[in-house]
Parts: structure tokens; sequence; C-alpha cells
């Protein structure tokens, strides 16, 4: 009987395993909690937070490593991601609130961060300060990873990690990063991206030692989580919006593409696959970001533009594309809707192999329970070979 884990290698190498391989990098909690049937911290945004500042840590990451296999497990997906979770050594309290509701506050790195609700997640909407310094300590020393923050890791590497195949990632709660060539709220450099687009004007130099320093950051962490036993490595900076990229594909090339080569490169030198994640229209990048290396595209945005039928034909020699029923569909459509968006992915990316079903970024809140089970259930009898 073929593994996910196997089911995925199979794809990735652009061969037809028994059936498309399914997961996702992200389910909301609202959708697990329907099919778990329990409460949980996993994804679990204003939730989890409150808990972290309540001091019950232990207690957020049982959930996150319990529910994320039981999650795994009774969906039958073939791959799970994971993170850096939470150390038992720092306080994750805020420094100080900057509003009365208590939504906005700043960190104890200096970021100020700001949710909708008590409920919603957070988003960082300023950086701490960049200081040479603390450039300088990022190229020169060692992130601080304690064991507390492997748990999650290696609980899942040693529960399924022979049966499923484990994709690391980076999170903002806590902060730690897998890509640092680009801006990400909370996950690495946080600098708003204006901001950051303006940098590379007004000080070129500035910007390369920022990507320089918050990359090798990146590779650090990546490192760390290889050593534990993934089997790949997600660099997730979102460099396109659904009209295009945030900036010029000649200022990608020269200010971003360098520093997204030297992260593939290092990862690929680890032993492990590597996926690119980046919603939006991508195709202007499309080729520089394939010539970098990577085994796979994720974030495929078929409402951006993204036809996976067009993609296929366009890098799939190349790269394995996960993708791209739209979170919309998931959201507002009907089942209909659904099954027709699964089946248009399996009869125009499935055949010769390099495609795995997951939604067009995350299962995300709002999301319809009948609606993601369809995804499922269509994947599982139509994603068959021969078919």
């Amino acid at each position: 009987m073929v593994t996910g884990k196997e089911r995925v290698k199979i794809a990735l190498s652009h061969r037809e395993p028994d059936r498309v391989p399914i997961g996702e990098m992200g389910i909301d909690y609202p959708v697990i909690e329907q099919v778990l049937g329990h409460p949980t911290f996993y994804r679990a945004q204003g939730k989890e937070r409150a808990a972290i500042w309540a001091g019950r840590r232990d207690e957020v990451v049982e959930s996150q490593k319990k529910d994320l296999v039981a999650l795994v497990r009774k969906l039958e997906w073939d791959f799970a991601p994971v993170w850096l979770t939470y150390s038992d050594q720092v306080d994750y309290r805020p420094r100080r609130f900057l509003s009365e509701d208590k939504l906005q506050w700043e960190d104890g790195e200096g970021n100020v961060w700001h949710a909708a609700s008590t409920e919603s997640d957070a988003l960082c909407v300023e950086s701490r300060e960049i200081t040479p310094a603390l450039l300088e300590e990022m190229l020169n020393t060692p992130p601080r990873v304690d064991e507390a923050q492997l748990e999650l890791v290696r609980y899942l590497v040693q529960e399924i990690g022979k049966t499923h195949f484990i994709i690391a990632r980076g999170w903002h709660a806590p902060s730690t990063w897998l890509d640092g060539s680009f801006p990400l709220s909370g996950e690495g450099l946080a600098m708003p991206t204006h901001k950051f687009l303006m940098l590379m004007y007004d000080d070129p130099q500035l910007v390369h030692a920022i990507l320089r320093a918050y990359t090798k950051r990146a590779i650090d962490y990546g490192r760390i989580l290889i050593a534990a036993g993934v089997d790949a490595v997600q660099i997730n900076a979102d460099y396109c919006i659904n009209t295009g990229p945030w900036l010029s594909p000649a200022k990608f090339k020269e200010f971003i593409l360098p520093y997204m080569q030297e992260e593939v490169s290092a990862f690929k030198q680890g032993g492990v696959f590597v996926l690119k994640h980046t919603d939006g229209k991508t195709w202007s990048l499309l080729d520089m970001m394939v010539g970098t290396g990577i085994d796979a595209l994720h974030g495929i945005q078929p409402s951006a533009g993204m036809d996976i039928k067009r993609l296929k034909e366009h890098v799939g020699d190349r790269v394995t594309l996960f993708g791209a029923i739209e979170s919309e569909t998931l959201i507002n459509g009907t089942l209909d809707d659904v099954r027709r968006e699964v089946e248009y992915c399996l009869c125009n990316a499935a055949p010769g192999g390099g495609y795995v079903l997951t939604s067009s970024n995350s299962v995300q809140a709002g999301t319809r329970y009948e609606n993601y089970m369809t995804m499922i259930e269509t994947a599982r009898k139509q994603g068959t070979w021969p078919s």
C-alpha cells in the first residue's frame, strides 16, 4: 500500500501515484472544530493569542500537536505542515497596549500588532527598528531555538513522519520565518511593503543589507527544522497580489531573486524538497522563480489569473503544482461549484504526475464545512489512476 509520504514524493518526481495527493498548509480553527468535534488551539487566532498571554503555553502546544495529527488522519491527508512553536522560556505578553480596546499592542521586540477583533488573527503593522547591530547579530549569531520550540515538529515526525510527508513552514506566532527575501507580516521582515519598496529607491544598499541578514536567519531556522526530520521546506513570502507583482520584474531580479536563490540552494543542499508559496498573479516572475530550482509551487490562485491548465503547460515539466481550489469557492460556492473546480484541476493538472490537490491558499475561517468535505471526497473518488 502506498503511503502519503510516498504518494507526495512520486508526485514531486513527476510520476503518477495511485491517486492525487491531498492536504493543506493551513486550515483555520472553525473547520477543524467541525471535523474533530471539539475546540482547538491550532490556528485559533485570537483564542490562541489570549491563551498564550494567559500563560497557557503547554495547553496550546498540546492542542496543536494532538489536533493536527488527528486532523491529518481523519481527513486522510498525505502531507502535514509544521513550524517552530512557542518556547516555554519566553513571556509572549505585550510590552504595552496601544489602544483602549487592547486590539493594538507592542510586543517584546518592539513590533506593533493589530487585530480587527478579540477573535481574529493579528497583523504586524510596523516592524521593530532595524539597526546595524540587529543585522550584525542575525548575520553572525545563530538564532536561539530551544527544545520546547521543536516540540510540535518532533511530535509529528515521530507520530506520522514515516507515513506522511512533513513540510516545514514559517509562522508568525511566534515569529519565525523560512523566507527572508521579502516583507511578511510577522514572519521575519515585518516592514510595511510600501516602506520596503520605497527603500529600494532611497537606500538600495540598506535593502540588500536587510535582505542578506533576514535570509541568513531564514536559512538558520530552516536548517534546524531539516535536522529535526522534515521532508520539505516551504518559503512563503507573497511576491504578488491579484493584479501582479509588488515590484517590477527588473527590481525583483535585482533585489529579491538572489536571496530566494540562496534559500533554495541552502535547503536543497540539506537534502529536502523546496516549495515556493506566493499568492496572486505571478506570470511575470514565474520563470525566474522556477529557475531557482524549486520543486513545487504553492498558492496557485485562479481568481488572480493563474489558470492551472496553462500553468501545467508552461512549467508543469519543471515544478509540481500545489493547488488550486479557490478559497473563495470553499467559502461562498455551492457543492457543485466545488466539484467542478476539483474536476477541472484533476483533468488538467494530474496527468503525468506533478500535482497535489489543495486549496488556493488555505482553508480559511468562513469556509463551509460541507464544501471542504466535498472537495476531499471528490478528489478521493476521481483522483485515482488509471482514470
